[in-house]
């Protein structure tokens, strides 16, 4: 299994960015994101997680698991909750909000 700073090079790679151009567009500067990569542990904080899971198009949460901040059991209640919620479009889902507003609403 690939570690988190092995995923971290290959995303990057894989979207044709150099270090510097990482830098350029989030902030976190090459040396950090290199020493990252390389499997030094640097304390990427989750909004810098976060930018790099948007500059490379991937979802935050398994980026997140990779680099240890959370497990699967950190957010098992919500996966059974949100299963196939990727399908829904926003309507659908401000229609589920209404309708878990409602249920609270009633419990009081």
């Amino acid at each position: 299994m690939q570690n988190f700073g092995e995923y971290l090079k290959q995303l990057r790679n894989d979207c044709g960015l150099s270090l510097y151009k990482v830098y350029e567009k989030t902030g976190i500067t090459d040396s950090r994101l290199s020493k990252a990569e390389n499997g030094a542990w640097c304390n990427l904080k989750l909004s810098e997680i976060r930018k790099l899971a948007d500059l490379y198009k991937v979802p935050v949460i398994p980026m997140c698991m990779m680099a240890g901040l959370f497990d699967e059991s950190d957010i098992e209640e919500y996966h059974s909750c949100f299963r196939n919620v990727a399908l829904l479009d926003d309507e659908d889902k401000q229609h589920v909000q209404s309708e878990i507003d409602y249920i609270l609403k009633k419990k009081g």
